[in-house]
């Protein structure tokens, strides 16, 4: 296989991968959680990109004859991939926002006894005994 047609494969799988990864985000989007319904598709996915990435490595550089050609599918692989990342990041905060809304939360009661023991040791401040002003000594005041 020459590197034009592998790369020609791995487009056609990266619009596989998207379209999977669009199905996956409505899906966070809709049901809250991935419940694994798509495990299986992902890792049937994988092995495929798996096996086209070892085609792409097997075909070695691209002919000269092939290479204007080569580019625009270098380009559209780079783009798909890109968008490829910004959704899976998104999926990936969505499994996260939504693991942590369905966590049960708890919060502990304080006893009466630790509240006074907070209280206790964490008493305000003293106020300063205020002392009277000291009155001035001059010659003018009268006892």
């Amino acid at each position: 296989m020459n590197t034009l047609a592998a790369l020609e494969h791995y487009n056609s799988l990266c619009d596989e991968i998207d379209s999977y990864m669009h199905e996956e985000n409505s899906h966070l989007r809709s049901n809250g959680s991935d419940e694994g319904l798509l495990v299986e598709r992902k890792s049937a996915l994988l092995a495929k990109l798996d096996s086209a990435l070892q085609r792409l490595r097997a075909a070695g550089p691209v002919k000269s004859a092939d290479h204007a050609a080569s580019c625009e599918v270098r380009k559209r692989v780079l783009a798909k991939i890109m968008k490829l990342l910004l959704l899976s990041r998104e999926s990936e905060q969505l499994l996260l926002k939504n693991s942590v809304r369905s966590m049960p939360r708890f919060e502990a009661q304080p006893s009466p006894s630790r509240l006074a023991n907070t209280y206790k040791t964490h008493k305000p401040a003293a106020k300063a005994a205020i002392k009277p002003a000291p009155k001035p000594e001059s010659s003018w005041v009268v006892w």
